[in-house]
């Protein structure tokens, strides 16, 4: 007798499954009818990007068994685009600039269509209220809520509705211009990592360390090689070339060789036939550890005996200092002088696509490489160095990309893909879970402030003392441009004319930390603003006016020696929130509650800074018609 079918209809179309079947919508969708529109933030149910409507009602594709599906009609976001012509609801949202890095976006439209098949006026409320389980790191969600009620309008015909094919939309004249990728977003068309395939393709997975800081005594492997759909399970020795890698220090091991310094070093790639395959076969290889003392903080690192992580003395990357007139005189000439300690936490970039890549080998011996990033000729480089093959036996391709922020300058799984593809010579794909991501990817650092100010009656900035200890984690990646960025920052943006600031990078056995937006500034900036805050307090003096009282203009030099041209801003937009305060009527506080106003200022260079050249350069050719025809290169992460 048969196995039982379960029938239902995806986008109209009839289609089957077993009832036995174990494949969740999302992976259905995907890998059986190859409709990557819909996206794969965390296959938990938490992030939305897998949102398809079932039966009218949104729903998260990643937590719904087909087995579960009889009789039920499932809406995909390769549905909403009839003939080439947009729906309502992505005209908006390419109008109104709801899309950046895009990976939300087929998720977020399938939710307000089913919102606004429902209700095509909803309130504020009732939007936010319909789009609750669809997360987007990129926007801060402003335009999407105007996104919403522009296609709610359009829904009710208070404005016309443009029938506007994916190729009118983004030439329309007499209208503000939109971004050229926004349309394959919309139209769940844009292909991320994760939604390349390759002939013959095989899945990688690492093997990730469950220690903080052990010695690797034995790598067993025989027990993964030996299982079902498993072609290759790789460790360090199978390196062809360099066996470290990273930004600027180059100690990070591509796979660990001699001890592990977090949980989440890779120890061993395992090469399979299907994802579930290499996923279960990673969990199979023994790994002996000798365990170590670990370390976790800064002050404990720094501590007589602490466990030397690499080279450096006390565990300390760097150092930078900040030096500026006599500190002892300016807070001698201080009518009050503040002391504090501040500590702000790692924070994950949390963009929605988790770190992928395909790497596909070529004639020639090749190797070309497509992954998001935010550095490909550092990727190409370090490529190039673990494989031992030279620059131009490597390519790296930028895919679109589902966000970054910092957390893509570093290589993850790159060079473990490209090493797959060389051993094997067939494609090698890997996806981080969320969990693998959080583990394995690079975060804020961690930073612990002491901060003494100093300042007189009438408010005015004396002096300026910062001690500041960075968690840069196991390993160095940009933790020395990010604690020079600190040390620049950390007074906030003011004139001060008596500085001295101290900014120590240090190993912990913790997540490395690398770049993040903000690059340093943000940390710096914690601290400083709160002086400013308890220093008004002190004073009895309008936060507002202590800030406009020192702030940086033209002329003035930063704690570095920067003396600003133009283009200094913070007045202005100090005074403009000061009237935008003067007008705008608060919201009444509810029983006892009382409503506060906040304010707060940062700065932040543009570019590299630190004295570095800045170099960029484009090629032109004017065409005999008179047009100019313009190449440059850029990285794209959603920003535009």
């Amino acid at each position: 007798m048969g196995k039982e079918l379960v029938q239902f209809t995806v986008n109209g179309e009839k289609v089957q499954v077993n009832q036995d079947s174990k494949m969740t919508l999302l992976q259905y969708l995907r890998r059986e009818l190859g409709l990557v529109g819909t996206k794969n933030g965390c296959s938990k149910g938490h992030c939305g990007t897998c949102t398809v409507i079932i039966d009218g009602v949104a729903k998260r594709s990643c937590v719904v068994r087909v087995n579960r599906l009889q009789g039920s009609s499932v809406e995909t976001i390769e549905n909403l685009s009839k003939n080439g012509n947009l729906h309502p609801v992505q005209v908006a949202f390419i109008r109104t600039g709801a899309i950046q890095c895009g990976f939300c976006t087929p998720g977020m439209i399938m939710a307000t269509k089913a919102l606004l098949d429902r209700n095509n006026n909803p309130s504020d409320e009732e939007i936010k209220e319909g789009l609750k389980n669809n997360l987007c790191r990129c926007t801060g969600y402003v335009k999407i809520l105007d996104a919403v009620k522009l296609a709610g309008a359009m829904l009710r015909g208070e404005i016309s509705a443009p029938d506007a094919t994916e190729e009118e939309i983004s030439a329309t004249i007499g209208m503000s211009v939109v971004r050229k990728d926004t349309v394959a977003k919309a139209t769940g068309k844009a292909l991320y990592a994760d939604d390349l395939q390759a002939e013959n393709m095989l899945w990688g997975k690492l093997t990730l360390s469950e220690r903080p800081h052990a010695r690797i005594k034995e790598i067993n492997i025989d027990a993964a090689k030996a299982m079902p759909g498993v072609v290759e399970v790789l460790t360090h020795e199978d390196i062809p070339g360099r066996k470290t890698f990273g930004l600027i220090s180059l100690h990070q091991p591509v796979l660990a060789f001699d001890r592990v310094r977090y949980v989440g070093d890779p120890v061993a790639l395992v090469l399979a036939e299907t994802e579930e395959a290499a996923a279960k076969a990673a969990q199979a290889v023994k790994v002996e550890y000798e365990d170590l003392p670990g370390i976790f903080s800064p002050q404990e690192a720094l501590q007589s005996g602490a466990p030397q992580l690499h080279e450096e003395e006390r565990n300390i990357l760097c150092q930078v200092k900040v030096r500026k007139g006599d500190l002892a005189e300016g807070f001698q000439a201080s009518d009050l002088v503040l002391e504090g300690d501040y500590y702000t936490p790692f924070i994950e970039h949390a963009y929605l696509e988790p770190e992928a890549a395909l790497a596909v080998p070529e004639e020639g011996g090749l190797i070309h490489v497509f992954t998001p990033t935010q550095n490909s000729h550092a990727f190409r480089d370090q490529i190039a160095a673990s494989l031992n093959l030279p620059q131009e036996k490597v390519r790296v391709t930028l895919v679109t990309t589902g966000g970054a922020f910092g957390g893509r300058e570093e290589t993850t799984v790159q060079i473990h893909c490209a090493l797959g593809a060389q051993k094997t010579g067939r494609p090698v794909k890997m996806v981080l879970t969320r969990e693998e991501s959080i583990r394995m990817s690079y975060k804020r650092h961690a930073a612990y402030i002491k901060c003494k100010t100093g300042a007189t009656r009438d408010g005015k900035l004396q002096a300026f003392e910062g001690e500041i200890y960075l968690d840069t984690g196991a390993y160095a990646s940009a933790g020395g441009p990010v604690a020079t960025r600190v040390a620049s920052f950390a007074a906030g943006p003011y004139e001060v004319p008596n500085v001295k600031v101290d900014v120590y990078a240090v190993y912990t056995n913790n997540q490395p930390a690398g770049a993040m937006r903000g690059f340093g500034s943000p940390q710096g900036a914690f601290a400083a603003e709160q002086q400013m805050d308890i220093l008004a307090d002190k004073l009895g003096m309008d936060p507002i006016s202590l800030r406009e009282i020192n702030a940086l203009e033209k002329g003035k030099s930063t704690i570095t020696g920067h003396v600003l041209g133009g283009g200094v801003g913070i007045k202005g937009c100090l005074q403009a929130v000061r009237e935008y305060l003067d007008k705008v009527e608060l919201p009444k506080p509810e029983g006892t509650k009382k409503i506060g106003v906040g304010v707060a200022a940062g700065h932040k260079n543009v570019g590299l800074g630190s004295g570095l050249l800045e170099e960029a350069g484009v090629d032109m050719t004017l065409q005999e018609d008179g047009l100019v025809d313009l190449r440059l290169g850029c990285t794209e992460n959603g920003q535009g």
